[in-house]
């Protein structure tokens, strides 16, 4: 006899599974925009206005592999806010080439707010252009379950727009033509390395020997990276594209004997060196960077992502820290607004931050002391290095002013007129920079 009540049950399982799935995809997408939006709007504004520094440069690039789907209804929520963010109008010389790119770069949701962060590089001081590149991996989803397709097959005759937009293509796809497009300028790679398919190593070798200012966000989702373990335990060809991406068979020890059991947080760490560590090789600045998100009132937890991100620049590395700074203390504070008690909470964090900085002055009197160094932005970088995204270079130099105040270091000024400090500095002292000599107690 024709069992109904299973037929119901079957239906029923399928619909919620298909449920949970959209659940996922959307949380997944709602990341990915957050991501976006913070890694554009306090990473990349302050890393273009520091290359702006150097008449060298020109523009730059924001090529985004990150993958992902927007809502169907962010477009048109997002597009009368780009409109009023992108007001500010381009030079008359350059205005109707700033305009073009601005108008295609808005076709997209992802890259509306980039097209207005490029409209106030123009309007600020020297012109300055940024593009985004926003590759939508269609090709390789559609190929990716074929037999013997490849991942690192470059597509024939895709054509990249120089000015930034769409393309219908994967990185290992198009990766070739976007280098050739780029040349020698700058350019941020924002991509997923485990989907939609396993890069192999060949895939990030030419981003690790490009010679122009390059900056790596490479974003890891724990479930993804737990999923294509547990492949590569099943599957022969999708272990040796594991060891081919992290050029080692130490992530075999590292997978749990039960396979439904998640990575431990020792061996997820381990694998993410695994990968960080072919990278060091040619980026001497990396950051193993923990995503926060908050998980109820005045609760903070870390997000199961990390970024993975790798530069060669001493600004690059500024930049982002004070972006990862930034984002944990809004994130913080924004948890705790408008509860009961928000006034006492706001004072606890004061009071922990006063701790913090002090805690950083000791530090920095000691490392100065003990390594005798002699010019602050190098010191600056290995207190940055050891303490990532806890204080802003702000906060650093405002610690080098007090030292110098007091009498414990004494700066050899090299410049005629030193530059002004950050605005978080006091403006009537200078900040000692690469030319300026310090000198601790005993050095001489």
């Amino acid at each position: 006899m024709h069992d109904l009540w299973a037929d119901v049950d079957q239906e029923y399982s399928q619909l919620a599974a298909r449920a949970g799935t959209r659940a996922r995809s959307a949380r997944q997408g709602d990341l990915l925009t957050s991501l976006r939006l913070w890694l554009q709007e306090e990473y990349l504004a302050g890393y273009c206005r520091a290359l702006r520094q150097n008449p060298l440069y020109r523009r730059c690039y924001w090529i985004d592999a990150l993958g992902g789907e927007p809502e169907r209804g962010e477009q048109a929520a997002n597009s009368s806010e780009a409109e009023s963010r992108s007001e500010p109008v381009p030079s008359a010389r350059q205005g109707s080439r700033g305009r073009r790119s601005a108008q295609a770069q808005r076709q997209h949701p992802w890259l509306q707010s980039l097209s207005a962060l490029h409209a106030r590089l123009f309007a600020e001081g020297r012109p300055f252009a940024l593009y985004g590149l926003l590759l939508t991996g269609s090709a390789s989803r559609r190929s990716a379950g074929r037999p013997g397709s490849s991942s690192s097959s470059h597509k024939a005759g895709l054509v990249i727009p120089r000015e930034g937009g769409l393309v219908s293509a994967s990185w290992p796809e198009a990766a070739t033509a976007i280098l050739q497009l780029l040349d020698q300028a700058p350019a941020v790679f924002a991509l997923n390395p485990l989907a939609p398919a396993l890069f192999r190593y060949e895939d990030l070798e030419p981003l690790l020997q490009r010679a122009a200012p390059t900056e790596l966000c490479l974003l890891i989702m724990h479930r993804q990276l737990e999923s294509r373990l547990r492949a590569a335990r099943r599957l022969e060809q999708q272990a040796i594209a594991l060891h081919n991406l992290l050029r080692s068979d130490r992530w075999r020890a590292l997978m749990p004997r039960d396979e439904t059991a998640p990575l431990s947080p020792e061996a997820l760490a381990e694998l993410l060196d695994l990968l960080l560590s072919q990278i060091q090789r040619h980026f001497p600045l990396t950051q193993r960077i923990a995503l926060p998100r908050a998980s109820g009132p005045a609760l903070i937890e870390t997000a199961p992502y990390t970024l993975l991100f790798a530069t060669r620049r001493q600004d690059s590395l500024l930049a982002m820290n004070d972006a990862v700074c930034s984002y944990w203390r809004r994130l913080e504070e924004q948890s705790q607004a408008d509860l009961l008690g928000s006034d006492w909470l706001q004072a606890r964090r004061e009071e922990r931050l006063a701790t913090a900085r002090e805690q950083l002055y000791q530090r920095t009197l000691q490392m100065g002391r003990a390594l005798r160094s002699r010019r602050w932005p190098d010191l600056r970088q290995q207190l940055i290095s050891s303490t990532f995204g806890q204080f802003t270079q702000a906060e650093h130099n405002a610690v080098i002013q007090r030292l110098l105040r007091e009498g414990l270091v004494r700066c050899e000024w090299r410049r005629p007129r030193p530059t002004p400090p950050s605005e978080e500095a006091d403006a009537s002292e200078p900040v000692p920079g690469p030319d300026d000599l310090l000198i601790w107690p005993g050095t001489r």
